[in-house]
C-alpha cells in the first residue's frame, strides 16, 4: 500500500518558488473513497491547494501542488490519506517518505557576497479607469430605448376602451321553472346574470339594488320561504335581469 521515494518534476529541475506536484499511488483502493490530509512544510514551503485524486488501473494517484523556499534536496514525509469503506469504516494510511530537489535561482558557482543587485522594476498598475465600458453601456440604453420606441410608433396607440355590450338573456327556461313551481332553481340561474348586470352596472342605485337583491336570493337558497315569498323575489329578480 506504501509508496517509495517519487518526484515529478516540471521541465528539468524546479527552483524556489516554483509550482512542483509531488505525487504518491495508492494500490488496492477498491470502492474505498481517498480524503488526503493537509501537508504542512513549515518554513520550507507550503502547500498551495487542495490534494487531488485521480482514479487509475492501478489504484489511486494523489496530487500534492506545493512550493519551495529553500533550495537543496529536501527529505520530506508525505501524510498518509485518510481511507473511507463503504460500511463506514476508515483508516488513516502511513506516511510515505518523500526526496524533492530544488534548484536553486541564484547563479551557480557565484559567491553572495559579490551577486550584483538588479534595479527594482516598476510596480504594476493594480487597476486601469477608462471611461469605455460606460460608454458602452450608455450606446446599448440608447439603442434599446430607439428600439421599443420605433416599435411602439410602428404599433400605434392602443385603442380607447369601449364599455362592454349587454349580454342578451333568453328567460324561457327560467320563465318555464317558475311556471313548474321550481322558483330556487330559477334564482339560482338569475343571480348569474344579476352578477354580470352588477359588474357591468354604473349606476350605483342600480348596483345598490341588484346587491340587495343577490343577498336575498342567496339567503333563498337554504332559509325556508313560502312559495309566494320566491314568486314574488324571481319576479323582482326577472325584472332587474332584463333591465
Amino acid at each position: 500500500m506504501l509508496a517509495g521515494l517519487l518526484l515529478l518534476l516540471q521541465a528539468g529541475v524546479p527552483s524556489v518558488g516554483d509550482t512542483v506536484w509531488v505525487e504518491r499511488t495508492i494500490a488496492n483502493v477498491g470502492t474505498a473513497v481517498l480524503r488526503p490530509q493537509p501537508w504542512s512544510l513549515g518554513p520550507l514551503g507550503q502547500q498551495l491547494g487542495p490534494a487531488l485524486v485521480q482514479l487509475q488501473t492501478g489504484g489511486a494517484l494523489v496530487r500534492y501542488p506545493m512550493v519551495f523556499w529553500y533550495p537543496g534536496e529536501h527529505q520530506l514525509s508525505m501524510p498518509g490519506p485518510v481511507l473511507v469503506r463503504r460500511d463506514g469504516s476508515s483508516d488513516t494510511l502511513a506516511a510515505a517518505p518523500v526526496k524533492v530537489l530544488i534548484a536553486s535561482v541564484l547563479p551557480a558557482g557565484v559567491s553572495r557576497t559579490k551577486l550584483e543587485l538588479r534595479s527594482a522594476r516598476a510596480p504594476l498598475p493594480l487597476e486601469s479607469r477608462t471611461l469605455l465600458p460606460l460608454g458602452v453601456l450608455v450606446l446599448v440604453v440608447l439603442l434599446a430605448t430607439g428600439l421599443v420606441a420605433l416599435r411602439w410608433r410602428r404599433r400605434g396607440r392602443p385603442p380607447g376602451r369601449r364599455d362592454p355590450a349587454p349580454v342578451a338573456v333568453s328567460f324561457a327556461a327560467f320563465e318555464q321553472w317558475a311556471v313548474n313551481g321550481e322558483y330556487r332553481a330559477a334564482l339560482h340561474e338569475l343571480a348569474w346574470v344579476l352578477a354580470e348586470r352588477m359588474r357591468l352596472s354604473r349606476d350605483l342605485a342600480q348596483t345598490a339594488e341588484l346587491e340587495r337583491v343577490l343577498a336575498q336570493i342567496a339567503f333563498s337558497s337554504f332559509a325556508p320561504r313560502a312559495e309566494a315569498e320566491l314568486a314574488a323575489l324571481y319576479q323582482q329578480a326577472a325584472r332587474l335581469a332584463a333591465a
